[in-house]
């Protein structure tokens, strides 16, 4: 399993939207795609992923959190983070811990 599970990310949780907790997962799989998209202005460029959690343990992940590939220990702020890192808001959260691989599943968009 682990050679399968190599990436690690940070995961800003809020309870509240405004306050925001790193969290940290040192044995995720994480994968993402680039696109591009046509619209009326021209072309957009943006990125979609999924990032695949194994766990047993109930995990505080909601679409209102964000996430940074790797582990980084900045505090949260929108526009640091965007200018720092590729920053990304969770779009859905599958919770799969049932079965043989309990993990979740988390979508994520730029």
């Amino acid at each position: 399993m682990s050679n399968f599970f190599i990436h690690k990310i940070t995961v800003y949780h809020t309870e509240d939207g405004e306050t925001f907790e790193p969290l940290h997962f040192n044995t995720v799989y994480f994968r993402h795609n680039k696109k591009t998209n046509l619209i009326d202005k021209g072309l957009q460029e943006g990125s979609t992923g999924s990032i695949t959690i194994p766990t047993t343990e109930k995990l505080k992940i909601t679409t209102d959190d964000y996430v940074v590939e790797g582990i980084v220990e900045d505090t949260f702020n929108l526009r640091d983070l965007q200018d720092k890192y590729q920053l990304f808001k969770v779009v859905s959260v599958d919770d799969n811990r049932k079965g043989g691989l309990q993990h979740y599943k988390i979508g994520v968009s730029e």
